[in-house]
């Protein structure tokens, strides 16, 4: 069983509302979903910040979009908010999960927080790559960590016991949310010295992480993982053999960015391919360590 901690496929079946989740441009559609290992997905609320609608209004309508074209049309495919929830899937079923990509959409209300935590939010990103009134991030104001506000964002997620994201956070946010995060996690980065991209992780904050045993996510952002036009999923297992060798046994996960890129993975183009990944990495690690990397790095953080 494989959980993938990040997708943006509520932002295309946003921004066109005439696709159903089955449509065929998305990366994970419900045919392709079906037919791939993953069972649990998780769908980020990511609201482009440069739009002219309300950003919070914006969030609500793609959790609604989340109930009505991905839960309710299919028998099979289940909104699951805690470790029981998943681990009660029958095998022919699906587990659907909310995260949240940048707190841009609460302003500086926590009672927005609070609204969309109490709509089954999971995880929280704090950032993407705009700075908010919560903290600067790994593209804009690198050095500006959590503010005053920020760090209130932080205890209401240790409160509902979700997830604090770090994935597009700065560096220095990065510093404070492992300071005061019960739950930290990156859901869609990649290691710094195997590619040296603003969006990949230090060495030294990936050590953290695994000190603490929590979920770092890698990504199938082509862009990320390694330089050319054609990157392969070896270039992906490059950074997983990394973070492993670097003591990440208990914190490798997967989150594959799908349908919030244009360019993919050679032979990793949509959800349907994932076996292709699981294969390559069943060839150099053992079962119990494929299962970590794929369903109980994450699964164990939850309730």
């Amino acid at each position: 069983m494989v959980i993938d901690m990040h997708c943006d496929a509520l932002l295309k079946l946003w921004e066109d509302r005439s696709k159903t989740f089955d449509d065929g441009d998305l990366h994970i559609s419900y045919s392709k979903w079906v037919e791939s290992p993953v069972k649990v997905q998780c769908f980020a609320i990511f609201v482009p910040p440069e739009i002219d609608e309300d950003h919070f209004n914006a969030a609500l309508e793609m959790v609604d979009l989340f109930h009505e074209k991905v839960v309710k049309p299919y028998d099979n495919i289940k909104w699951v908010q805690s470790k029981e929830d998943i681990e009660s899937l029958k095998p022919h079923e699906k587990g659907a999960m909310l995260t949240l990509e940048g707190c841009h959409v609460i302003g500086e209300d926590l009672h927005k927080l609070r609204t969309l935590l109490s709509l089954g939010i999971k995880a929280v990103g704090l950032t993407w790559n705009n700075t908010n009134a919560v903290s600067g991030t790994c593209v804009e104001e690198p050095e500006k960590g959590l503010t005053d506000f920020g760090k209130e964002v932080v205890q209401v997620l240790n409160e509902y016991n979700v997830f604090t994201d770090c994935s597009h956070l700065s560096p220095a946010g990065i510093d404070d949310v492992l300071k005061y995060a019960n739950d930290p996690m990156f859901s869609h980065s990649n290691a710094k010295s195997i590619y040296a991209h603003d969006r990949n992780v230090s060495d030294e904050h990936l050590k953290q992480f695994f000190h603490q045993k929590a979920p770092v996510g890698l990504t199938f952002v082509p862009y990320f993982t390694a330089e050319g036009d054609e990157v392969t999923i070896d270039d992906l297992v490059n950074h997983l053999d990394y973070l492993y060798e670097l003591g990440g046994r208990d914190s490798i996960a997967f989150g594959s960015d799908f349908d919030g890129i244009s360019k993919t993975i050679k032979h990793l183009e949509h959800i349907g391919h994932y076996d292709n990944l699981i294969q390559k990495i069943l060839e150099r690690y053992s079962t119990e360590d494929v299962h970590k990397f794929t369903y109980d790095n994450f699964v164990r953080h939850l309730d």
